[in-house]
């Protein structure tokens, strides 16, 4: 093996960690090693030198034929490995979601020398492409289970290779193998579907309905997802379902014998692998676990087949599928609106289950979910009422505790029955993170009572030191308007030494208008204060406006830093804009500007009809940002609202959104996203109340 390695001028080239490249020889023995320790070592060292973080350099391409001698030799073990090594210098690795990742668009003439090595390396492993082929047959699973993504990503012949891939399937018996046989179909179909999509929706089709293998079945489902979303069959979920009833029963009767554990080094590849494994174990996760969240994430706006499969999930007699399910349901429902209540009542009846573990997962995504999700009030008050009977978790902060999750979704519903309870609950507890958030829903009026018990707690605190609590109840207090406070709030903004608690009690105390009129005196004297920037100064601004009912000393200042680089200043500033009104009129040209500059149209559209209400200007920047800035719909929507029927040639986008399944701020992100309901279903009822200005009412509730 490796003729001519000891010819290769090593000592010339370079890699990560040194100009020479004389240790690469032996890692590419130690690849070749009758020890699977040492062959570990060797890959770890080619990944974290030769190849690192994917970088190429002249001994990456020098390793390029001695690479492909390894895979060539049967007696080698851990071929498969090489073969993803391979693939990863050519720039085509696994990783790839199908799509082609290609570096023809750099210039090669404008980049350093460094960066050639990626193109000659790419253009040497795709040229000896077609040793891969060989390889469909080998002995070894994992290189059965390796080539068929080399050859779907790099061999120059996609037909030839569909045609190889597809005659390889039947008579494939490795699991592992088999499924990267069809992943490899469904990367070919994606990169080349005028040519190969038709075929490939054949063949997913057929295994769909055709093999015995639920994971298998999985996979195919999946990429025709992909693929030919066009082509899946009506019955997706139930076939989907099915697959889960067979995967459950196959659990039942027993684990499947684990495969060979590979060597424990003190390796970064070593150490990875033990925390990807240990990543699985604590989220109990299994192949066909894995396989079905797939399935979600490719199905991507067909709700009408990921509801059913949603709510089939839930109530999955296997308490593994239950528990995957409910992640999965918090990432479809806060992206998606539910066509019915059928989803979020299945998620709720899972709190009758006896896994603790699984309620706080319940009740985690309903808090996320609670202004979409009053239909299951009553299940939740019911579980509240069980814990009278129950134990608390020990030294678990309240708002962890499942009782406290409970309360949470409640508060955030709105449900003023549980308001007595919090009048107790929050003489003792942590101030909750969201307890701004759950005035807001219980409302001032209900939420009254509250009023003495956060008094109190603010009361017992040294104003002198900002805490997280103090701003917490700073905010509550500010929306509970509790009159009382008022004396104490003052005295707070009069100790504050940081100006993270000044704020939090000039906002508090703005939102009291001129009953707050005790705190003016001390709200002056900072307005007076020529030291403080105006991204603080701002927040003065408000508390004096609110606090007299007087806006022009403020517009100069709200006129500066509408104009600011930085958020805060500019996100206050325009606050308070839209809530000055008419009595802002003088900054209308700076709003002109804003949208003239195409910063923040939106909201400075929204702004410039708020201080001066001619709609001719205002209107055609809301009606063109809608569709170009959906984060800014809800203030949009809030705006229409107001307008009455000016807002008419706002309809056709307004019955658009709520005929729409996809919540407006679901921008497709991958991983464990959550959205934003509570904006949401703002935006929601923003719209059927323009529609109602016109005559238009929606009879179903809002999701």
């Amino acid at each position: 093996m490796f003729r001519g390695i000891d010819d290769v001028d090593w000592a010339s080239m370079g890699h990560a960690y040194t100009d020479s490249a004389t240790d690469v020889p032996e890692l590419l023995w130690g690849l070749a090693s009758d020890d699977p320790e040492r062959r570990e070592i060797a890959l770890d060292g080619m990944y974290g030198a030769v190849h690192h973080q994917g970088d190429v350099y002249d001994s990456t391409v020098a390793c390029v034929p001695f690479l492909f001698e390894l895979i060539a030799n049967p007696t080698i073990g851990d071929r498969g490995a090489v073969i993803g090594l391979l693939c990863s210098i050519a720039h085509a690795s696994d990783d790839e979601d199908g799509e082609a990742e290609d570096l023809t668009e750099f210039d090669e003439d404008e980049h350093e020398d460094w960066m050639r090595h990626f193109f000659v390396a790419r253009d040497l492993v795709r040229e000896r492409a077609g040793a891969f082929l060989g390889l469909l047959g080998d002995p070894d699973p994992g290189v059965r289970a390796a080539v068929p993504g080399a050859l779907a990503r790099l061999h120059p012949d996609p037909v030839r290779m569909f045609g190889a891939l597809c005659d390889r399937v039947p008579g494939e018996a490795d699991p592992e193998a088999v499924r990267s046989l069809v992943r490899a179909l469904g990367t070919l179909a994606v990169r080349h579907p005028s040519g190969l999509g038709g075929e490939a929706a054949r063949v997913l089709k057929d295994l769909v309905s055709g093999t015995p293998d639920p994971q298998l079945r999985i996979t195919a489902l999946t990429l025709l997802a992909r693929c030919a979303p066009g082509e899946l069959p009506p019955d997706t979920a139930d076939i989907a379902l099915d697959v889960m009833r067979l995967a459950r029963e196959a659990d039942e009767l027993g684990s499947p014998p684990a495969a060979p554990e590979r060597p424990r080094t003190d390796t970064l590849i070593s150490h990875v692998r033990e925390l990807h494994a240990e990543h699985r174990r604590s989220l109990d996760l299994d192949d066909a676990a894995e396989l079905l969240e797939e399935l979600h994430t490719e199905l991507r706006h067909r709700v009408e087949l990921r509801f059913p499969l949603l709510v089939g999930q839930l109530g999955s007699p296997g308490p593994r599928q239950r528990r995957h399910a409910v992640g999965m349901a918090g990432r479809l429902l806060t992206g998606w609106r539910a066509p019915d209540d059928e989803p979020l009542l299945a998620l709720a009846r899972l709190l009758a289950d006896d896994d603790l573990r699984l309620q706080k997962s319940v009740l985690s995504e309903l808090r996320y979910l609670a202004p979409a999700a009053h239909r299951v009030s009553e299940g939740v008050a019911a579980y509240l009422e069980s814990w009278e009977d129950r134990s608390l978790e020990a030294d678990t902060p309240f708002q962890d505790l499942a009782v406290g999750m409970a309360f949470e979704v409640l508060a955030l519903q709105g449900d003023d029955r549980i308001v007595p309870a919090l009048t107790h609950i929050l003489e003792v507890v942590e101030i909750p993170e969201k307890l701004a958030r759950w005035m807001e829903a219980l409302g001032p009026a209900a939420a009254a009572p509250l009023g003495p018990v956060l008094h109190d707690r603010l009361a017992q605190l040294d104003h002198g030191t900002p805490s997280v609590d103090q701003d917490r109840l700073l905010d509550a207090l500010g929306v509970l308007r509790h009159a009382d406070s008022v004396p104490l709030l003052t005295h707070v903004l009069t100790e504050a030494e940081d100006f993270r608690t000044t704020e939090g009690a000039l906002d508090a105390l703005s939102a009291f208008g001129p009953e707050a009129a005790e705190a003016l005196p001390r709200v002056r004297r900072l307005w007076e204060d020529d030291t403080l920037a105006d991204e603080r100064r701002i927040h003065v601004a408000r508390a004096l406006c609110a606090l007299t009912g007087e806006a022009e000393p403020v517009l100069p200042l709200v006129g500066e830093c509408l104009r600011a680089r930085t958020w805060s200043p500019w996100y206050a500033a325009i606050n308070l804009t839209e809530a000055l009104g008419r009595s802002g009129a003088a900054l209308a040209p700076r709003l002109r500007e804003l949208i003239a500059a195409g910063r923040t149209p939106a909201r400075a559209a929204v702004g410039l009809w708020r201080v001066t209400g001619e709609t001719d200007e205002a209107l055609p920047v809301l009606l063109a940002e809608w569709p170009a800035a959906p984060a800014q719909r809800p203030a949009i929507a809030a705006c229409l609202a107001d307008m009455g029927p000016a807002a008419a040639p706002a309809l056709p986008l307004i019955r658009t959104e709520l005929a729409s399944s996809r919540r407006h701020n679901n921008d497709d992100s991958r991983g464990n996203m959550r959205y934003d309901v509570a904006a949401d279903v703002a935006l929601q009822t923003d719209c059927r109340r323009v529609l109602a200005g016109f005559g238009e009412r929606i009879d179903t509730p809002v999701r």
